[in-house]
């Protein structure tokens, strides 16, 4: 009886080891995985991200030159691409103040692109500011033929006149560009939960190093600027953004990271390798993940549990049965 029961427990072991690796499986799972750049980012503003002046630029196509945003693409769509690929959307236009830039906000054109986007990086405000210094400085004597200034062609009481009612209007513009800033980003949250970031402004009229007092004026202006930028990262207690210090990056080497010898104020090939370095280290800052599929553990199937529990009543049987015959014989 025993050797039965032994040869039938046999035969049940032997039938496991056979269907063992069917018996197993391993379901996909979720797993939240690190990365050290933005799966998905997207840029916003005016010419400086769209590459304005530089070889290649094209309006219509914003991915033909090597700005910072298409060398950023390029370098981290390389470092993800055994990862989860790397999406960059380049939504700068040309000419844009930040009022426009709350217009096409509130239109939605730019929702498709933000939705689940990691980070936004934003660079608007110059031309809120910048052509009210550009045109004084015509008034002061800055001869754009000449690229120099000509100090005959002064008119001293226009000059005064012309500061005075320079720092009016920029004075509002920047009034102006505080309350659209915290708009804009307010705008952005609306849309998606990644990571604002904006960019402070560089000072091209450094450029105009025979003009002090220019230079001087412009730089307390374009100061306050940025100020506006830094405080409002996080105005109130809240985190709005994160800023990307680009003004202390060129300050010093404007006529050398700008195109201001042919009298634009454009960042260069240099100045935009210099943007990207600064953008790269700030957004290396932040922490970014995606979702892998992968496999969990390896578990029994339920085929498997069904057919352990059939094995399991099986042998209680044959060992019942076999208690049963022994006590028969004993009798």
């Amino acid at each position: 009886m025993f050797k039965r029961l032994a040869a039938a427990m046999t035969v049940l072991a032997v039938t496991l080891s056979m269907t063992g690796c069917s018996l197993k499986e391993r379901n996909m799972v979720k797993e939240m995985r690190k990365v050290p750049v933005p799966p998905k980012m997207v840029f916003l503003g005016d010419s400086i991200p769209a590459g304005y002046g530089l070889e290649g630029y094209d309006k219509e196509d914003l991915y033909q030159c090597q700005s910072y945003p298409v060398m950023l693409g390029s370098e981290y769509t390389e470092l993800l691409k055994d990862e989860c690929g790397h999406t960059m959307i380049n939504d700068a236009v040309s000419g844009d103040t930040s009022q426009d830039l709350i217009d096409l906000l509130d239109s939605g054109v730019f929702d498709d692109d933000l939705k689940n986007s990691d980070a936004v990086v934003v660079s608007i405000g110059g031309n809120d500011v910048l052509h009210i210094i550009f045109d004084a400085a015509e008034t002061l004597g800055w001869d754009p033929q000449k690229r120099d200034f000509d100090f005959g062609r002064v008119d001293i009481k226009e000059a005064f006149r012309s500061l005075t009612s320079m720092s009016d209007q920029i004075d509002e513009a920047l009034d102006g560009y505080k309350t659209n800033l915290a708009s804009i980003a307010d705008k952005i949250h609306e849309k998606t939960d990644g990571e604002i970031y904006i960019q402070t402004l560089y000072n091209p009229v450094e450029y105009f190093k025979d003009w002090d007092m220019l230079v001087d004026y412009a730089d307390g202006k374009i100061d306050t600027f940025n100020e506006i930028v830094k405080n409002g990262a996080d105005a109130n207690g809240v985190h709005h953004y994160t800023v990307i210090d680009v003004g202390n990056q060129f300050e010093g080497r404007n006529s050398q990271l700008t195109n201001m010898s042919d009298y634009d104020i454009h960042p260069n090939a240099d100045g935009h390798k210099v943007i990207a370095e600064t953008v790269d280290k700030e957004l290396r800052k932040g922490e970014y993940f995606y979702t892998a599929m992968v496999e969990g553990e390896e578990h029994y199937t339920d085929d498997a549990i069904r057919l352990f529990i059939a094995i399991g009543a099986a042998a209680v049987l044959i060992i019942v049965g076999a208690v049963l015959v022994a006590v028969k014989r004993k009798r």
